[in-house]
């Protein structure tokens, strides 16, 4: 019969190919599944390796004194003197203040140039302007180290030795280069048309910054923000070589002077620098999806 399905159809022919499919899909989905079960196992190693020295930091600032290197990984015994210690008695709480003030006065004057001149070197068009973002740079280059000795003597003849502002002055010349560098890309990324639409509308230079772009480089400045408060604060050797008085010194190196030269109190130590990893450690895990999020808007342009 005319109405007869053969085995030569259109119909069947049709058929046969998403016959298949389902067999291809089922292949490519195993080896995405083993793929993906290899990278978290891979991302869980590593997240042990980091983790057991945290783990071992803090188990060790809640041992006893007499038992702080000896026995069980786990104490059997848990006690909070080494903070109370620390807290009372070292009166630490005066190098977290320390660390509060500078790196939060650091932070907020490496946001404000880094943005103005990430906005000026991604969005306006001036004489010399890739000269200087390449001088600019080219400081990223240059270790830290190889600039103690000069930096010294550079503070000392300016009468800022020894001084929590000269401290702040430091660290937002070392913070600007990357930080201009991350802010002219955020800004190239953005599009064009909202700048030319608002200068259309009458708005000058400043009100397309403030009320146009400004806003949709948060991501952007979220960044550089989380990026310099840990590299701020945990910034040991400039506090230590520049910084002589104990009451003006960030946590980092007061927590150093805990070691002592025959013998060290190891709960209290741990203990400090337990306190003194607390602060980023939470601040990276409550905004660590905006960081990702300000490093992927970043990466590439419109």
């Amino acid at each position: 019969m005319t109405l007869s399905v053969g085995p030569t159809t259109p119909l069947q022919a049709a058929a046969r190919p998403a016959a298949r499919v389902p067999r291809v899909g089922r292949r490519l989905s195993g080896r995405a599944l083993v793929r993906r079960l290899l990278w978290h196992a891979v991302l869980i190693g590593c997240s042990v390796v980091a983790l057991v020295p945290i783990a071992y930091m803090v188990l060790t600032s809640l041992r006893p004194l007499q038992g702080a290197l000896t026995g069980s990984l786990i104490p059997t015994h848990l006690t909070f003197k080494a903070y109370s210690y620390a807290w009372n008695t070292v009166q630490i709480w005066r190098n977290v203040i320390n660390s509060v003030i500078i790196t939060g006065s650091s932070v907020v004057l490496i946001v404000m140039c880094a943005t103005l001149a990430g906005y000026a070197f991604g969005r306006l068009r001036f004489t010399g302007r890739q000269l200087l973002f390449a001088v600019i740079v080219s400081a990223l280059f240059l270790p830290g180290v190889a600039t103690l000795i000069p930096v010294y003597l550079e503070m000392k003849q300016l009468g800022l030795l020894g001084s929590r502002f000269g401290l702040v002055l430091l660290y937002v010349a070392g913070g600007i280069p990357l930080s201009i560098f991350l802010m002219r890309t955020f800004f190239e990324a953005l599009p064009a048309e909202l700048s030319e639409a608002a200068r259309i509308d009458g708005a000058n230079e400043l009100q397309v910054f403030l009320r146009i772009m400004l806003p949709l480089a948060l991501p952007g400045i979220g960044t550089i923000a989380i990026l310099q408060l840990v590299n701020v604060w945990n910034e040991l050797l400039f506090a230590s070589a520049l910084l002589s008085d104990p009451n003006q010194r960030p946590l980092q190196p007061a927590a150093t002077q805990l070691i002592g030269q025959y013998a060290t109190n190891w709960p209290v130590l741990t203990a400090a620098m337990t306190i003194s990893a607390l602060p980023m450690v939470i601040l990276y895990v409550v905004f660590q999806r905006w960081f990702v999020a300000g490093l992927a808007a970043g990466a590439v342009k419109s």
